[in-house]
């Protein structure tokens, strides 16, 4: 599948690098009134947002539907939706674009993202000889960690010479998803209390029956790859100096394959007489990658682009 990938990579640079050729030498200029610049020149950056949000806020304020109006969101421009969406290139991902030339420039997508969660939760306190009248509790904590990164390359190419310019060009990108999770618990498994009173978080106890009873301490549930290319086609519109309006579609190749998942639950060895803590390991990359080709951002949204 990788060699697929590259072989789209490789036909979709053929095209942009095939078309830049044969147009070299082509300056894009177009002046205001005011005599500036409009359109970007050899040298300028440039930055992309959704604009959607942006479009509906507005209407709002001057339509007078501001009870629930919220402020625009910052959102990645063009993200391709690949694989059922698992591995979507939107959201809150870093766009932007360095003019090699007025008709040609370099673009790149980065996104690092890192998410923990923590909870507190209390567990009546496992005692010998309790009081019902001053019960006493314990704490048990969860804890998850997700990161998410993204990088991603790319051509872009230009054509025109007035505020309504064709864009075209490929993109190679890079991503990697990871998860874990880890439990304390405030009541020890010991031979008192083989089956403590725990917390239940959702999927950390097993068998609450007290046979074969275990609860998790750690659960680390993979971690994902996806690599894939990208070709795509667009317009932007310079509605003032630098300043456009754009949309763009495109077809995007890709895959993800899955690394194993694991887990470390704690259980009562009643052969034993003491708590032991058993790893078990979930086969995930065995047969298990997928890959797509699809076409994105079918709903054209519109996308604001600044340029300086």
């Amino acid at each position: 599948m990788i060699n697929k990938i590259l072989g789209f990579a490789m036909i979709l640079l053929s095209v942009s690098t095939t078309a830049q050729n044969n147009a070299n030498d082509v300056s894009l200029s177009f002046k205001s009134k005011n005599g500036h610049e409009v359109l970007p020149q050899k040298g300028d950056w440039s930055i992309g947002l959704s604009a959607s949000s942006i479009l509906q806020y507005t209407g709002n304020f001057f339509s007078g539907a501001t009870a629930t109006n919220n402020a625009p969101t910052f959102n990645n421009a063009n993200g391709p939706a690949i694989l059922n969406g698992q591995h979507n290139l939107g959201g809150g991902a870093f766009f932007g674009k360095y003019m090699l030339s007025s008709n040609k420039a370099v673009r790149a997508r980065f996104l690092t993202n890192n998410y923990s969660e923590t909870r507190t939760e209390y567990s009546l306190q496992n005692t010998l000889v309790t009081n019902p009248l001053i019960p006493s509790f314990v704490s048990d904590k969860y804890n998850r960690n997700i990161s998410n990164y993204l990088l991603g390359v790319g051509l872009e190419k230009r054509r025109g010479n007035t505020r309504l310019q064709g864009i075209y060009g490929a993109e190679l990108f890079m991503g990697y998803l990871s998860e874990n999770r880890t439990y304390t618990y405030g009541n020890e498994m010991n031979l008192d209390f083989t089956s403590p009173n725990s917390y239940n978080f959702g999927g950390n106890l097993n068998a609450l029956n007290g046979v074969n009873y275990s609860r998790s301490l750690e659960q680390n549930l993979g971690s994902t790859f996806y690599l894939g290319a990208r070709g795509y086609i667009g317009a932007e519109y310079f509605f003032a100096p630098k300043m456009s309006i754009g949309l763009e579609v495109g077809y995007s190749l890709a895959m993800a394959t899955n690394s194993d998942a694991s887990r470390i639950d704690e259980t009562f060895s009643v052969t034993d007489l003491k708590e032991v803590q058993v790893e078990t390991k979930l086969k995930r990359n065995e047969g298990l990658s997928t890959y797509g080709l699809s076409l994105d951002n079918a709903n054209a949204g519109l996308n604001l682009f600044l340029y300086f």
